[in-house]
């Protein structure tokens, strides 16, 4: 018989992502309702346990409200932390598969533009987004409002992809009680679902449905949840999660963003620039990497502004690139300055790698808007992917006067400065990236970045 791992027990980050009102507390409560019910009669090989007696406690409170009120929670008012234990069982008894944290997060604050969000959208390995079925199937609107939650898991993936990870996501179609079991009920609800799954396909993205069941039920003057399989959601990333990172350090996107800055990332996928880019990185040097991260950045922008309408995806899907380029040259043959056809046609020219059409159209987009950091990205990454190092740096003091604590421009400009020899103005950016970082790993390596940079000997300006 093998003797029982010494192994340290990693632990694992769970985002949460999903509007006010959708369900997420409510899920919480249920998965641990449903655990705790089959306390004592374990038969699954794997569930979870609180990981202390405050979080145990906290939940506990949420069942008796439950319980005497016969409604549901209301919506969490704060980001909360609920540590669990995910176990299962081994020839020699209980063992602990992985420790995870899951945070319940106001609906309000799952948006990009919150740094409490990024923070632990930044420290997360996994996610859980939710789905209200109900509302999926009363309002055809609904989808258009889950655009949003669609562009926001398209973002933390294509980080991912370029940081090396492998991320996984649970869907969770939430209040599926509310809707009396009927094949045409659920007919509607794929239809109106195939369109946001289908972007997730396409882009390659982790993920496995969940259904939610989680009804109130009256027993004699008690209210009880009668929680179905909501906890399946949690038993599956515990599982993946352990799976994926069982012989290393868990790395959460943070941690793959400084690989990024060390410029050992390592692509789960090939890259999609094409043949026009081999061989540039012996070229390059760290100037590579200033190029990488923008380039990261362009990418990241193309999910924040300007996101396809729900219709303008299907109608994307089933039309030829060449049919689109030549409606998009029409537009703007009747309005050279739209801004929004000039923005997809430059996105569509790199995406085929042809980064010289791209370029002007990307240059009118600035020009139009100039106080947007994300268009100055993409122009400085074109630039870079153009080889005008002079234009690059020069949009990079844009965004600096934006947001001088901007570490992507700051140490992007660092690198170039010192690949002109001018190592005095590079120390000075690269310290003042390290000193805005908001994390120690981060800041680390930016410094290892720094001194592996200022360490080469001065490079023949090209």
């Amino acid at each position: 018989m093998n003797a029982p791992s010494t192994r340290k027990t990693q632990t694992f980050n769970l985002l949460s992502i999903g509007h006010r009102g959708v369900g997420k507390t409510v899920f919480l409560v249920g998965s641990y309702a449903e655990q705790s019910s089959k306390n004592g009669s374990r038969k699954s090989p794997i569930w979870f346990d609180c990981q202390d007696t405050q979080v145990q406690h906290n939940l506990n409170t949420l069942l008796e409200y439950i319980a005497k009120t016969g409604q549901y929670p209301p919506a969490t008012m704060r980001i909360t932390n609920f540590n669990f234990i995910a176990k299962t069982q081994r020839l020699w008894g209980e063992q602990d598969l992985c420790h995870f944290r899951w945070w319940d997060i106001p609906g309000e604050i799952c948006n990009s533009d919150n740094p409490n969000f990024q923070k632990m959208i930044m420290e997360s390995h996994g996610c859980c987004v939710f789905i209200d079925t109900y509302t999926l199937f009363t309002n055809g609107a609904y989808t258009r409002t889950l655009q949003g939650t669609v562009k926001q898991i398209e973002t933390i993936a294509s980080l991912a992809r370029q940081s090396g990870l492998t991320y996984i996501f649970a869907i969770i179609l939430t209040k599926c009680d509310l809707l009396a079991e009927s094949p045409q009920k659920l007919l509607k609800i794929e239809e109106n679902l195939r369109p946001i799954m289908a972007r997730l396909d396409a882009n390659q993205i982790s993920y496995r449905r969940f259904y939610s069941t989680i009804p109130i039920v009256t027993k004699g003057k008690m209210s009880v949840l009668m929680a179905k399989g909501s906890s399946a959601p949690f038993l599956w990333l515990a599982s993946e999660l352990s799976k994926i990172h069982r012989h290393h350090q868990p790395q959460s996107l943070a941690s793959g963003f400084g690989r990024i800055l060390d410029n050992t990332a390592q692509p789960l996928t090939k890259p999609r620039w094409g043949g026009r880019l081999r061989g540039l990185s012996s070229r390059w040097s760290w100037v590579g990497i200033a190029s990488l991260l923008v380039i990261l950045l362009a990418l990241l922008a193309r999910f924040v502004i300007w996101p396809p309408s729900s219709s303008e995806s299907a109608e994307s899907a089933q039309q030829p690139t060449e049919e689109i380029i030549k409606d998009h040259q029409a537009a703007l043959a009747k309005n050279p300055n739209d801004l929004k056809v000039l923005l997809q046609l430059s996105r569509i020219y790199s995406d085929l790698t042809e980064f010289d059409k791209a370029l002007p159209l990307m240059e009118k987009v600035v020009s139009q808007q100039p106080e947007k950091a994300e268009f100055l990205f993409e122009l400085a990454g074109l630039y870079a992917l153009n080889g005008n190092k002079a234009k690059e740096e020069h949009v990079y003091d844009k965004i600096l006067q934006l947001d001088p604590r901007s570490i992507v421009a700051l140490t992007s400009k660092a690198t170039l400065r010192n690949a002109q020899g001018d190592k005095e103005t590079a120390q000075t950016l690269f310290t003042k990236a390290e000193e805005v970082a908001p994390t120690e790993p981060l800041k680390a390596q930016i410094r290892k970045m720094a001194n592996d940079a200022l360490s080469q000997p001065t490079p023949n300006p090209q």
